[in-house]
């Protein structure tokens, strides 16, 4: 279940995340979007990685 749980971070939840980044950045919150972007992009990766690897 983790490992499906960890494919739908990658295949949505990332990207998800990263579009909200760069929305915010061009709403003039240029710091803070790509922070969000960025960061938040980096840790779904991460959240789904450790997911995905601890389903084996």
């Amino acid at each position: 279940m983790d490992f499906l749980i960890g494919m739908v971070l990658i295949v949505f939840g990332a990207p998800l995340v990263g579009i909200v980044g760069r929305w915010i950045e061009g709403a003039g919150r240029e710091g803070l979007g790509r922070t969000i972007s960025v960061g938040g992009y980096l840790g779904v990766l991460g959240v789904a990685a450790w997911l995905i690897i601890g389903s084996f």
